[in-house]
């Protein structure tokens, strides 16, 4: 035996002896996971799911992380291994407490599904719903724990049949998490060369936000968009397997996430086609609550006042003087009355913050102001 496989051996060995304790912490730690679930069971009526301690975890080790690097002169594990490492333990951990159900607009395999896993990991439940208000209908009818859906799309904008689902006031669901995703999106076909695609179809926000690049490489291609992007893989597949129909399957292609390879024969041709590499998806977790303060919260809010002249002023005011940042407003017809609108807006800090409790109470003591709150949940960062 030479010095090299002595040195590997002895190394696999500690490496091994590595793997050993970390499955003992990891057991006990799911052992202390289950002691928090019967408190919580003793309690009552207390959310087994807190994503405030969830979001104050992964930071205090994603912090750790990158100071022990520093200290050491090492290489610092990337964020995004840390999170995903964490993400299954406390994910497994949380299923001894209690066991979810997680909707999702599927099918299985669509960005909402990744954003999901991404969020719990891989041992709950998954639901993958026809539709976004099936998504809110299963959460709202216990059925599901939690769900996942679309908010905005960082180019694209805000998805719009999401918003106008918490627009419906009888619904009582909350957000109490964000996921944001990146999006990547790739080109699938069988066609034997980019020339011979005649018509590309996917769901129509990766149809826009690849919008240069099929202007720039398939000028004369048809557009179709489909309900999801692995339905859209599901077409192009049925047409090869009927061999007939109204669909040339070797003059279609695809545009969608990678994980299109796992539930279709579809090759991939043309990787990372978006237009802004840096592009992301937010998504919100809902539930039958929001989610305690974490130290680093938004607060997402659906509001209205009287149409007059300085309306919209007059609620943004509310919290401009109180140095509430809004990251994000976007306007909805109300679909109560002609021209009546209703403003969705993300503001900085949770509801239970002194200065943002002061501005929701304002807007509704304003002649004709209505606020509601959608839930306040911990920021997340795009991974």
């Amino acid at each position: 035996m030479g010095d090299l496989e002595v040195r590997l051996n002895e190394l696999r060995t500690a490496i091994d002896a590595v793997d050993d304790e970390m499955l003992d912490l990891i057991r006990k730690r799911a052992r202390l996971a289950g002691q928090v679930g019967e408190a919580k069971q003793n309690k009552g009526n207390v959310p087994f799911y807190v994503p405030s301690r969830e979001a104050s975890i992964i930071r205090r080790l994603l912090a750790r992380n990158a100071d022990a690097a520093a200290a050491d002169h090492e290489t610092k594990i990337p964020d995004e291994s840390i999170h995903g490492i964490y993400r299954e333990i406390i994910g497994a951990c949380l299923a001894l407490e209690h066991p979810m159900t997680i909707a999702y607009l599927g099918p299985e395999g669509t960005f909402s599904h990744t954003a999901a896993m991404r969020q719990f990991g891989s041992t709950p439940k998954y639901l993958p719903c026809s539709s976004l208000e099936l998504v809110f209908d299963e959460v709202e009818a216990g059925r599901a724990t939690y769900g996942v859906v679309p908010v905005e799309n960082a180019f694209e904008g805000a998805v719009t049949p999401t918003l106008d689902l918490f627009a419906d006031m009888e619904r009582d669901v909350y957000i109490c998490a964000e996921v944001q995703l990146s999006i990547h999106h790739h080109l699938f076909t069988y066609a034997d060369a980019l020339d011979d695609v005649e018509l590309v179809i996917s769901h129509p926000q990766p149809l826009g936000q690849c919008r240069n690049w099929l202007a720039a490489h398939l000028p004369r291609a048809q557009l179709m968009e489909s309900s999801s992007t692995i339905r859209a893989a599901h077409i192009v597949e049925e047409a090869k397997t009927n061999g007939s129909g109204a669909l040339d399957w070797k003059k279609c292609a695809v545009i969608g996430p990678y994980s299109i390879v796992d539930h279709s024969g579809l090759p991939l041709v043309q990787r990372n086609i978006e237009d802004y590499h840096d592009n992301t998806t937010r998504f919100f977790v809902i539930g039958q609550h929001d989610s305690p303060a974490s130290g680093e919260d938004k607060t997402s809010l659906v509001m209205s006042i009287r149409d007059e002249p300085g309306a919209l002023h007059k609620l943004i005011a509310s919290f401009a003087g109180r140095n509430i940042g809004l990251t994000r407003i976007e306007s909805r017809p109300s679909k109560k009355k002609l021209w009546e609108y209703v403003f969705f807006a993300d503001v900085q800090g949770h509801r239970d913050d002194a200065a943002v409790a002061e501005a929701i109470g304002e807007i509704q003591s304003k002649p004709g102001g209505f606020i509601k709150v959608l839930g306040s949940y911990p920021v997340s960062k795009p991974l």
